[in-house]
């Protein structure tokens, strides 16, 4: 695989189920992830050897990650590894003492390999289906913390400016007051990077229990938000050391929620239309008072 940020899908999809396998399968995927090319070529007999695991366990972790077994993984390496050859990361990590321009540099090129290692996860059928669901849903919601709430935030003001009954909220004791009173016909896009927030976690038992639809828009597939979830829109990204800011992963939200925006206003042109021209002269008033 080398130093590039821009990994192939196969990769990117095995990355995304780190944090749910159990040890053994986590040596595996760590090992594949970091010598997909020689895995090609080795079969699986000498795969275990090398690791230190029972070909079972290859087996195993080939199925939890997606695929019918080690011959199926090959052969999608094989066929992706290629694409990524000529990618490198130019710029690497973010340090102390970056000057502006090195910083731009880097963060922008941070801002590439998000976006297009979460392109290669997007799956269409799972985004028709949520935009079925989005056009159908009496009331949209869209529950996130921290950096996940801004993007909550801005999808709230989005599919509001096109007439859709959609409201973010950032407050888990808001959350749950909701939760207990949504309804089957209700939708919420539970939106947190790692899929691991307690209190996010808390609020789905409680709309799994009265069967209001849940989708997540995550980077971690096996994750207990994406496991409560009935869809998982899989995101990607590769944080800087301040974490906290949570760069990376913030703007792949962000380019899901435009996905998921641009495709319900296209599918719902006429209304979108007439719902933009009213905001429009509603700003407008404002703007001659």
């Amino acid at each position: 695989m080398g130093n590039s940020g821009f990994l192939s899908r196969e990769i990117l999809q095995i990355k995304s189920y780190l944090d749910s396998l159990k040890p053994a399968e986590k040596r595996v995927a760590e090992y594949v992830i970091e010598n997909s090319g020689e895995v090609v070529y080795s079969s699986i007999t000498n795969l275990a050897d090398q690791i230190g695991v029972s070909e079972a366990t290859i087996v195993k972790f080939c199925q939890r990650v997606g695929y019918s077994g080690y011959q199926e993984l090959k052969i999608k390496l094989a066929r992706n590894d290629q694409q990524n050859d000529d990618k490198e990361t130019i710029y690497g990590a973010i340090e102390p003492g970056d000057s502006i321009e090195k910083l731009k540099d880097k963060l922008l090129q941070i801002y590439d390999e998000s976006l297009e290692n979460t392109h290669k996860l997007i799956e269409t059928d799972l985004y028709e289906e949520v935009v079925a669901k989005i056009l159908a849903a009496r009331r949209l919601y869209f529950f996130g913390y921290g950096a996940s709430g801004i993007v909550a935030r801005d999808a709230e003001l989005k599919f509001v400016r096109i007439g859709l009954p959609a409201i973010a909220m950032t407050d888990s004791h808001s959350q749950k007051t909701v939760a207990s009173l949504l309804e089957p016909d209700d939708l919420v896009l539970a939106i947190s990077d790692s899929g691991r927030t307690r209190e996010l976690i808390e609020v789905l038992d409680i709309l799994e229990e009265i069967g209001c639809q849940r989708v997540a828009i995550t980077s971690q597939v096996g994750s207990p938000v994406s496991e409560r979830s009935e869809i998982t829109l899989l995101t990607s990204s590769r944080e800087t050391p301040y974490r906290g800011s949570a760069i990376a992963s913030r703007i792949a939200q962000l380019a899901v929620i435009d996905i998921l925006f641009l495709a319900t206003a296209l599918d719902n042109h006429d209304e979108t239309t007439a719902a933009l021209q009213k905001t429009r002269e509603a700003m407008q008033i404002s703007k001659e008072k």
